[in-house]
């Protein structure tokens, strides 16, 4: 066949052929590279996650997970072909013109801009690469970027410039000592500094500034107002409250937890223990007193004592608040999404959160009343060393009695009741017969106190333990959705002779099977106390105690024995603790001489430790406690969120697949295993978010804005580069210090800039993003009562302590139920002026002043505060009485603590205010206006009653009032 081509044809077209190609080669290596995380995830979270996502998978297409991305939808057809756009689904989907095909549809939003299009085209055709998350990364210290600028003290410095020169800013000089004191005190202590620490930084930062400014940040971080201040976030995020919340919203007895964080703060604790200490303490090997009050963390959740109300259902909703918090406060999370579904952004699914939630779920508290389990805690830290040897003696001989009793009980014979017969009022039941023992239930309705007589004669010549079985009505259905429980008010044994001679005989020892109980087994052995043993309020498991007299109980041939129990325990007035279900088993034999020998001496020695134990005079705090493993629950996964529906069993314990697994120290994960993973260098997230909660509470935004949110819906870090430097750093060059944390920060040329900026460099960045200049922002809520305190002489600075009760407005306390009263000390009483963190937060009535200024209600983790500007923050400032009184303490101050001219006295106060000396006409006018004021209060005498007894007196009190409520006293 004749060639339609020459060699050298074809050798030129080759040529051409291979020159073309290469230029589409230098083009593809030359085209910028589309980021999946930058650029292609917020459009899909933005127009298609809602139809596509973790919620919905319409067409069996999900965006979210890369496998059914690039997989076949319902259509069959590929929804991605890497590197094949033309072959793509979604690039057909997207640019179609018809409306029935077009995504997104119409009814559901706008279609795709050309330039979005144009995007993903890009990305596909580039191999549609899938990123995980950024926030799912682990850390990597970067190398420091190359600046243009000579500026800055240390690392922090060489990213912001960096981020700076970018968009043509330039940073501010260092602000003037006063701004720089008072900025840092605010920021480290949460106070204004006084004046000798004004006028010793003055003079020593005109001399030496970095030798001055490194000598106030020392001296601040080592300040005991430091842990003070910096208690206060914490309390945020661990939802603290001194009430119960919901409901009655009664009185809890916490504070000791936040005594613990202050103590913990000072002392520098180092971030990853104090993680595990909260979450996990109680599992220690060997956890002190600190370690459990540490736990209270996770008891902080809201419980709900009132009548009527069903234990399990507000047990659950500790239990998931708790994996809410976990997640929002270490790894900055909404993983609450995921109790009723997959996550609709992030790759979390829904069986995961149950799988965590299981960490959780065999813990002992379970909404009692009584906030059971409880740690008596001494109200001064310096006798905790003392209670913490009554509190250990206490549980040694506790377990010392109960282990020899359920020691001899595992060896004992048993024989079960056979042939009986049974007696009940008010509540009706019967026996039933089974094939090897006998079973009473009860016929109907369960009543108050109810008392039972079971009857039946022993084939034995003695009896010596009587081992009593609550039953749940169905085991099968219990272990997950628990039934009432049942009390032992009291029981003894009756023995009629042949002849008809009766004998009550009490028991002396009641051996559980689990001493785990929130009410006392020893109750049940008096016929003057109503509570006893007994699965309170639930009942998860057949639970049995076992009943011993102080003697073999010895049987004539022909003798019945009666055992007689009394249920008097109700809770929440609805539900009545009586068994449905019982079984009774009986042994016989000398074994139990010996054991009764020992048992007398175990039980004074346990007696005696626990009195020692309750002499400790202060308060019961809630505390995390495990269950005993043969009375642990099921874990399921609960369908849409509701716990009444059950889905598939969570068999164990796990972290989700889309982070680092989690190391397990024996066959099943617990909660101190998952608290170590949470602070492991493998973890990619949490020390990214501490690091930016602290650079947030200093400039008041974070590097990544949303606190809350660093999953792929919030917003994506201004300066990538440095949150991983510092988060690197915060592991290892740190060790997790949190003072060193922020002395890094604060040492930072960032810090000390000035916060004036011109009006150029504003209108470049006006939300001051990229810091060229210090923030300006206003304190917090605390700061706000804290400064006026301060200001006005009259802070207590004593540490520690029970909540306080500072001036209320009337009318505002009138809480649900009596009892929680609020009594506000008198004037001058020191606690009447202790620092805002102390006051009592009940969280259906919160402290008035401290609300206006934004601080949350607590009910649950709140992640950041929103600052808002309203008229009531203002009016609080000016017409509260706490800031009355402030004002008043000002106006002695001025008018007192200097004996120089009126303007002389003025500049103080307003110094004291603002730490700033007025310039000539802010103190000429503030000047007339005390002028005014005073001619005003001579003239009508009358105007002034309430604030001092002299016209200037109450000219400089409403003065002083002006100076508090200058918005230069409430800012930093």
């Amino acid at each position: 066949m004749l060639s339609l081509f020459t060699t050298s044809t074809k050798h030129h077209i080759s040529l051409v052929a291979a020159i073309f190609g290469a230029q589409c080669m230098v083009t593809l290596a030359d085209e910028r590279q589309v980021s999946f995380n930058d650029e292609i995830r917020p459009i899909f979270n933005q127009h298609c996650t809602a139809c596509h996502g973790g919620v919905k998978m319409a067409g069996d297409l999900s965006l979210i997970y890369r496998q059914l991305a690039l997989g076949k939808g319902k259509s069959g057809k590929p929804t991605i072909v890497p590197g094949h756009p033309e072959q793509s689904e979604l690039m057909r989907r997207i640019t179609t013109e018809d409306p029935d095909e077009l995504m997104p549809q119409p009814k559901h939003g706008p279609r795709l801009s050309e330039e979005q299009v144009d995007l993903i085209r890009t990305w596909i055709r580039q191999g549609a690469e899938w990123q995980v998350h950024w926030g799912f990364e682990p850390p990597r210290q970067p190398e420091l970027p190359q600046n243009q600028l000579d500026w800055g003290r240390n690392r922090i410095d060489a990213f912001i410039l960096a981020q700076m020169e970018q968009r043509g800013l330039t940073p501010s000089p260092r602000a003037g000592s006063a701004e720089l004191l008072r900025r840092l005190s605010f920021d480290l202590t949460g106070l204004p500094p006084t004046l000798d620490e004004l006028d010793a930084f003055e003079k020593a930062n005109a001399e030496n500034p970095e030798a001055a400014w490194h000598t106030e940040v020392e001296r601040l971080l080592a300040s005991p107002a430091y842990g003070e201040r910096w208690t206060s976030v914490w309390m945020d995020l661990a939802r603290y409250a001194d009430s119960e919340g919901l409901g009655a919203d009664r009185k809890r007895d916490v504070w000791p937890y936040r005594d613990w964080l202050i103590r913990a703060y000072n002392s520098d604790m180092p971030y990853d223990a104090f993680t595990i200490k909260q979450l996990a303490g109680d599992l220690l090997e060997e956890p002190s007193y600190d370690d459990r009050i540490a736990t209270v963390f996770n008891r902080l959740t809201q419980s709900n004592a009132e009548g009527g109300t069903d234990d399990e259902e507000f047990r659950v909703a500790a239990v998931m608040d708790r994996v809410n918090t976990t997640w929002e406060v270490w790894q900055g999370q909404t993983f609450a999404c995921v109790q009723c579904h997959s996550h609709p952004y992030d790759t979390f699914e829904h069986d995961e959160y149950y799988k965590f939630l299981a960490f959780f779920n065999n813990d002992q508290d379970a909404d009692q009343a009584h906030h059971a389990p409880t740690l008596r805690v001494p109200r001064a830290v310096d006798d905790y060393p003392r209670a913490e040897q009554l509190q250990a003696a206490f549980a040694r001989s506790e377990a010392t009695y109960y282990d020899h009793g359920r020691q001899q009980i595992s060896t004992a014979t048993w024989q079960p009741v056979r042939s009986a017969s049974v007696t009940s009022s008010p509540t009706r039941s019967q026996v039933v017969q089974g094939e090897t023992s006998s079973e009473v239930r009860t016929v109907g309705n369960v009543a108050r106190n109810t008392e039972f007589n079971l009857h039946w004669k022993p084939q034995t010549k003695r009896l010596d333990a009587i081992k009593l079985t609550f039953l749940p009505k169905d085991p099968e259905v219990a272990v997950s959705q628990p039934e009432n429980g049942s009390v032992l008010s009291y029981a003894e044994l009756r023995v009629t002779s042949a002849n008809g001679e009766q004998r009550s005989i009490p028991f002396r020892h009641i051996i559980p099977d689990s001493t785990e109980s929130s009410l006392y087994p020893e109750h049940s052995l008096n016929a003057k106390n109503s509570s006893g043993w007994g699965p309170y309020t639930k009942m998860f498991h057949s639970r049995w105690a076992v009943l011993v007299p102080a003697e073999p109980v010895m049987l004539e041939a022909g003798s019945e024995v009666t055992l007689h129990t009394r249920h008097r325990v109700f809770y929440n007035s609805a539900f009545v603790l009586v068994p449905h279900r019982f079984q009774v088993s009986y042994s016989a034999e000398p074994s139990w001489d010996a054991w009764r020998d020992r048992g007398v001496e175990d039980k004074q020695q346990f007696l005696t430790s626990r009195s020692g134990y309750l002499g400790i005079k202060g308060p019961s705090i809630p505390v995390m406690a495990r269950r005993d493993a043969q009375l642990a629950r099921k874990s399921h996964l609960f369908e849409r969120g509701n716990w009444l529906e059950f889905g598939k069993e969570i068999t164990a314990a796990d972290t989700p697949a889309a982070l680092p697994s989690m190391k397990v120290r024996g066959d099943q994960a617990d909660r101190l295993d998952m608290a170590r993973w949470l602070v492991s260098k493998q973890n990619p997230l949490t020390a990214r978010v501490e690091v930016n909660r602290y650079w947030q509470q200093l400039f008041g935004r974070g590097i990544v804005e949303t606190l809350e949110d660093f999953g792929s819906s919030g917003m994506a870090p201004t300066h990538p580069q440095l949150l991983d430097d510092l988060a690197v750093r915060f592991q290892t060059e740190f060790k997790w210090s949190r003072k060193a944390l922020l002395r890094e920060i604060v040492m930072s040329a960032t810090y000390q800039q000035t916060a004036t900026a011109d009006a150029a460099k504003r209108a470049k960045d006006p939300d001051n993003v990229w810091l060229s200049y210090a923030p300006r922002r206003r304190i917090r809520a605390e700061a706000v009562r804290d400064m006026g305190l301060a200001v006005s002489g009259l802070l207590s600075d004593s540490l520690y302590g029970h909540p306080t009760y500072p001036p209320i407005p009337p009318g505002v306390w009138q809480p649900f139920q009596g009892g929680d009263k609020w009594s506000t000390p008198k004037v001058g009483d020191p606690q009447r002026y202790r620092r805002a963190l102390y006051t009592y937060w009940k969280r259906s009535i919160p402290y008035p002043a401290l609300l206006s200024f934004d601080t949350p209600t607590r009910e649950i983790c709140s992640k950041r505060r929103l600052i808002s500007n309203t008229p009531v923050a203002a009016l609080t400032t000016l017409n509260d009485a706490a800031f009355a009184e402030f004002a008043q303490g000002l106006a002695r101050r001025m008018k007192y603590d200097t004996q120089g001219t009126l303007e002389d006295k003025i500049a103080l106060g307003y110094r004291l205010a603002t730490s700033h000396r007025p310039d000539t006409k802010t103190l000429e006018l503030l000047v007339q206006t005390y002028q005014d004021l005073e001619s005003n209060y001579r003239q009508t005498p009358a105007e002034m009653k309430g604030m001092a007894g002299t016209p200037d007196g109450a000219a400089f009190t409403v003065l002083a009032s002006l100076l508090l409520n200058l918005d230069a006293a409430i800012t930093k």
